[in-house]
């Protein structure tokens, strides 16, 4: 993209491109206030604590750490440091496998010990849904590291994966607010609009690869419903859960 000055609806003589970037950098922003709204509140009233088994707080550290590279990196675009984002994006898409490894593995376990909100979830729905989410994120997450040349869909992807991967915190921040925790993927559309507006008003149209964020969300939703109804998963995430 070049880093031109154009002359918006409104008069602005920004250039497009740092526009463009201290917007991702609002949006990293807010995705790490929702992270720290939803686990924090849930901390705060009582149904997590500091004594919980070594691998839930692993999990944790490991979300945590995604969000605070997620932030970091949009600050590095942000003030023009390209060559410090660059650095640390390697260690961006070893942690986001080492993410999906957690996902793929602790997931059952936690069935299996029972550290799941069973007043919310069946096994089965809690399983397909943790195993969906993650599997979502590490293929924008893929995406994004394979278009790292094209700046405005590796931004664009790597947010989208951002968004995708905070559904666990819209599920508590709703729990907590009394309504279902199943409207979380509304909530993260959302974003989703919002950026698309953003395009919008910057670059004066929506930049493709949202599209992509979005039908990413679709599959999501789609694939844990399927999945949590699919017999052989159905009996697997009983059988863990002792049913």
């Amino acid at each position: 993209m070049n880093d031109q000055v154009i002359e918006s609806a409104r008069g602005s003589s920004i250039p497009v491109e740092a526009r463009e970037r201290r917007f991702f950098l609002y949006m990293a922003i807010v995705l790490a206030l929702t992270i720290l709204g939803g686990f924090g509140g849930w901390f705060l009233k009582g149904n997590s604590s500091f004594s919980a088994p070594w691998w839930v707080h692993v999990h944790a550290v490991s979300n945590m750490a995604w969000i605070a590279l997620f932030v970091a990196q949009t600050h590095f675009i942000s003030g023009g440091d390209a060559a410090t984002h660059r650095r640390f994006g390697r260690w961006g898409f070893l942690l986001a496998i080492w993410m999906l490894f957690l996902g793929v593995v602790l997931t059952p376990y936690d069935i299996a010990v029972h550290r799941f909100p069973t007043a919310f979830f069946t096994p089965a729905l809690f399983l397909a849904m943790d195993w969906m989410n993650i599997l979502m994120f590490a293929l924008l997450v893929l995406g994004g590291w394979m278009m790292r040349r094209r700046s405005d869909w590796h931004r664009r992807l790597m947010m989208s994966a951002t968004i995708i991967i905070i559904m666990p915190a819209w599920g508590r921040l709703l729990i907590m607010a009394g309504l279902p925790g199943t409207l979380s993927a509304q909530c993260l559309l959302v974003y989703f609009i919002v950026a698309m507006i953003a395009d919008w008003r910057i670059r004066g149209r929506t930049h493709p690869a949202w599209y992509v964020g979005v039908a990413g969300l679709v599959l999501m939703v789609v694939g844990l419903v399927l999945l949590s109804e699919f017999p052989p998963l159905v009996r697997y995430a009983d059988a863990l859960n002792g049913g």
